[in-house]
């Protein structure tokens, strides 16, 4: 509780193994686990991991993990996106991001307003606008990319 404006101020991590039809407010960690299922919400969050099954809209401050396991339904808004190695994603609409660090597989348009980060086992096919792209050897990309300052719009 803030002293000075009486606010709830949530730093709790939650993690979800079942199904659940809850709006998250935290400033901590939400991890939606295989088995978890998400549903119907529009949570704001510290960071996230999702393995599991998303309905809703989700934003997150820092970063936003996502699995191959992931099966989501809404609205991304991620403070950083990142694709561990090992891991597809695909998404049919741009994605606006801040920043992006890819390992595995990303079937998508990314629309970022910081650094984009393909490492030596990334696979990335789409397009990429951001401020910066950094591409490191190995690293596979197919599409167009856009580099300078983007407007979020």
């Amino acid at each position: 509780m803030c002293k000075r404006c009486s606010s709830h101020v949530d730093l709790a991590d939650y993690q979800i193994n079942q199904t659940f039809s809850k709006s998250f407010r935290t400033h901590g960690r939400l991890v939606l686990e295989e088995k978890g299922y998400l549903l119907n919400t529009e949570s704001l969050v510290g960071e996230a991991v999702l393995k599991g099954r998303l309905i809703g809209k989700l934003t997150t401050e820092g970063a936003l993990e996502i699995h191959s396991s992931a099966n989501i339904k809404g609205t991304l808004l991620p403070g950083r996106l990142v694709v561990p190695y090992g891991h597809h994603f695909r998404w049919a609409q741009p994605l606006m991001i801040r920043d992006a660090e890819i390992s595995g597989e990303l079937v998508a348009d990314l629309k970022g307003t910081g650094t984009v980060v393909l490492k030596p086992t990334a696979r990335v096919f789409g397009n990429v606008i951001a401020l910066n792209l950094v591409v490191e050897a190995g690293a596979v990309f197919v599409g167009e990319v856009k580099i300078g300052s983007v407007s979020r719009a």
